[in-house]
């Protein structure tokens, strides 16, 4: 190859072949390293116009990460490709899908190591001992790239490293872990409020405003016949304690009349030729801001900044991979003439290969650089909160996209298939350094096909999954069921209820562990073998997670009761029960809610409750640090506790303390 230069730094190595012009430049300040691609077991085969990266892939390695990969969590024998689509409607080994992160660890022998390929081409392909069965091939479509190797030797440390470089994922608001209501779409004004009252008993935190909220699907702006008075809609929510988060597409209508527009111009996407890009999208004619350059993503932060003025509390960015129509209208027509299908339709709803972007100064195909396009919006917009608690929801991503925005899976199909799909979609992305991660609880699709679910039992399911997801919200087509719980039979409005309810017990849980991941970038929820990267039964086992180090949970994702459960190394307290277990051992469980809690741990749970298992302990919450050590609890600084919870019985306190004897 023409030039290769190593930098390290803290256990982190970035390799820079030829000149590359990375797609983000993240901030890595390292020194010269004396290291080689032989150090890092690594060959590198330069072709014309593109690099084949290799590394043996040994049969006792663990691969995981690369995001949101519709397969299992240990990726092997699978080839991907790393473009971010519109994937509709989606099931197990699509790929690609939404968010493509072009990052994963390797465990082998007790080590974890981290791999990160800085491209955000829609060509690079990621292929794991498929092509060749003891190799793991990077085929990147360009001859210049940066990549970065985090050193472990555990998985939290390569993500700890890997975050220290693409960003820390941001601070979510409290209100955020509540449970969300959305749908395509809400309207009239009058009618969502009359719904949020019904639904009081179930603590709804927040309304999700869909397209439909738009005046001609214009960005922000609002329908006068569905909304005849925003101000006051919004403070009917405010009084209710509602927040209010509206969609904001990337599309502007290209209307000489519509102010954005022409605020807008020499910000847009252009073709090769200099040309203005009109696009198709929900609006018709269509332009796309081009957030590549500097000046596009300040005067977009300045159009979210004024949106957010009336009381508007958070921003849903969707449709953002980016997609737009006008391919797939082109070919849909010749197609249908022809009485003709294509294999993957999915690939004609991307930009056309003549738009390119302006990126320091040059002049950007847009596939190559794609991917990046929806972390560059999120930067742009997560700008315009200024000093506002921010609330960022975006469908699509790139590596950093986590130090702005939640993200979530997309429209998924109801089927008890798509409820285990889920969790590995979740899981996945969760590794790969997005800790705020959910799914549309319920699933997004409506009644179009006849694989669709629509039954109480699997709704139920779909909200017991997701009880411990960071992203808590019900989202549903305009053509599907209602999932709202009070529109459900009493037996499994009970259900729900149970559900919701044992979700903001913990919610102190997990606001603790969202700080925690903002401090140091790790998952809040995690596979087990994130936290037990040397039991190799946790690398197969992808129907439990762990919330924080504490709590296992083992959600039911069949029609039957749960049975089994593995319990790794340890002793484990059923939550519910009581009934202590020891680890590295399966067990059979009857709950409808299977939750166990480690020993060692401290768990604030709601009403100022403390829950203790074990003769040790520590945890940090709400800046007040809780220790335990033997029969004796210590709290940093006086702090009011109503009732502390142990293995053996529940203590009522009521009172502030600094230290209680158990």
């Amino acid at each position: 190859m023409s030039f290769m230069q190593v930098e390290e730094k803290d256990g982190i190595y970035r390799i820079r072949i030829n000149n590359p012009l990375p797609p983000v430049e993240f901030n890595f300040q390292g020194v010269n390293s004396s290291k080689s691609l032989h150090d890092f077991n690594l060959t590198i085969e330069e072709k014309e116009n593109s690099l084949i990266i290799s590394k043996p892939l040994e049969l006792e390695e663990h691969i995981v990460g690369l995001g949101e990969k519709a397969v299992e969590l240990d990726r092997r024998r699978f080839r991907f490709r790393m473009c971010n689509i519109d994937a509709g409607k989606y099931f197990k080994f699509s790929d690609p899908l939404y968010i493509n992160i072009p990052f994963f660890i390797s465990v082998y022998k007790g080590k974890a190591t981290g791999y990160f390929i800085n491209s955000a081409s829609c060509d690079l392909v990621i292929d794991i001992g498929v092509s060749d069965y003891s190799k793991i091939k990077i085929f990147v479509p360009h001859r210049d790239v940066e990549l970065f190797i985090f050193e472990g030797p555990t998985i939290e440390k390569v993500l700890e490293r890997y975050t220290d470089v693409t960003g820390k994922p941001y601070l979510m608001p409290e209100w955020a872990l509540g449970y969300m209501i959305s749908r395509y779409s809400y309207y009239p004004q009058d009618y969502i409020i009359k719904l949020v009252d019904l639904m009081k008993e179930f603590r709804v935190t927040a309304v999700f405003l869909d397209i439909d909220f738009m005046d001609s699907f214009k960005l922000f702006t609002w329908d006068k016949e569905k909304f005849p008075d925003p101000q006051k809609f919004i403070e009917e929510l405010h009084k209710r304690g509602v927040k209010l988060i509206t969609i904001v597409d990337h599309s502007v209508r290209a209307d000489q009349k519509y102010p954005i527009f022409i605020s807008g111009l020499g910000k847009f996407c252009e073709t090769g030729k200099g040309e203005l890009f009109v696009g198709k999208l929900w609006p018709g004619n269509t332009v796309y801001p081009d957030f590549f350059k500097e000046e596009t993503r300040k005067w977009w932060s300045e159009l979210i900044y004024n949106w957010l003025k009336q009381g508007v509390d958070g921003i849903w960015l969707d449709m953002n991979e980016p997609t737009d129509f006008t391919t797939y209208d082109t070919y849909y027509e010749i197609l249908n003439q022809l009485h003709a299908t294509m294999k993957d339709e999915r690939l004609l709803l991307t930009f056309p290969p003549n738009v390119v972007h302006e990126y320091k100064g040059k002049k950007v195909p847009h596939l190559m650089i794609r991917n990046a396009y929806p972390l560059y919006e999120a930067m742009a917009t997560f700008e315009g909160f200024k000093d506002k608690e921010p609330f960022i929801l975006s469908r699509s991503g790139y590596a950093g996209i986590q130090k702005y925005a939640c993200v979530w899976t997309g429209d998924n199909t109801p089927s008890w298939d798509d409820l285990k799909l889920q969790l590995q979609l979740v899981l996945g992305l969760s590794i790969s350094g997005v800790s705020c991660v959910g799914i549309d609880i319920g699933a997004f699709q409506g009644r179009g096909s006849r694989d669709i679910d629509n039954s109480p039992e699997l709704l139920v399911k779909y909200f017991g999954i997701a009880l411990f997801f960071p992203f808590f919200r019900t989202h549903k087509a305009t053509n599907g069921i209602d999932t709202e719980p009070i529109f459900l039979p009493s037996y499994y409005r009970e259900k729900m209820k149970k559900i919701i309810d044992t979700r903001y017990k913990f919610l102190p849980y997990l606001y603790s562990l969202a700080i925690e991941s903002h401090e140091t970038g790790h998952p809040i929820i995690r596979p087990l073998f994130y936290d037990f990267q040397e039991d190799e039964n946790t690398y197969r086992i992808e129907d439990e997670y762990m919330v924080g180090k504490f709590l296992l949970y083992a959600p039911i994702i069949t029609p039957t009761e749960r049975r089994l459960v593995y319990l790794p190394s340890g002793r484990w307290m059923e939550f519910w029960t009581k009934e202590i277990f020891e680890g590295n051992s399966w067990i059979n469980s009857s709950s409808d809610l299977p939750i166990y809690i480690r020993e060692g741990s401290i768990i604030p749970l709601e009403n100022n409750d403390i829950l203790t298992f074990g003769n040790y302990g520590k945890f940090k919450y709400n800046n007040v640090f809780i220790e335990r050590e033997g029969n004796l609890l210590k709290l940093s600084k006086p702090f009011f506790v109503r009732k502390i919870i142990t293995e053996k019985k529940e203590i009522e306190v009521n009172k502030e303390l600094t230290s209680i004897d158990l």
